[in-house]
């Protein structure tokens, strides 16, 4: 019996060499907009939200929503954590970077 895989951000099925290209990128696969995300994290040394790392990076917040997605995808960020936004009491996840072994 094959196993299926499925995309995290479309819910769609995908080919198990699709998701195997997709988690093989390295560093030098990465867009600039990611390695901008990820290089949020080496200036900190505390776990981030989505607009931690927008004010870190000066990007959009909708930009850096969405290069975290891919990031979230491609096992290069993880969840590792909530806070409650003081202002709004909305909740936000924290991030981490993914440290491969």
């Amino acid at each position: 019996m094959e196993a299926s895989f499925y995309s995290g951000r479309s819910g769609r099925r995908v080919a198990e060499t699709q998701q195997d290209a997709f988690h093989a990128l390295t560093v030098k696969d990465l867009s600039v907009k990611q390695r901008m995300v990820l290089d949020a994290f080496e200036h900190v040394r505390a776990h981030l939200t989505r607009e931690d790392i927008a004010a870190i990076t000066n990007l959009k917040l909708s930009s850096v929503c969405g290069r975290v997605r891919e990031l979230l995808d491609a096992d290069r960020l993880v969840v590792v954590g909530r806070r409650t936004e003081t202002a709004t009491g909305k909740p936000q996840q924290l991030l981490a970077v993914v440290v491969h072994g």
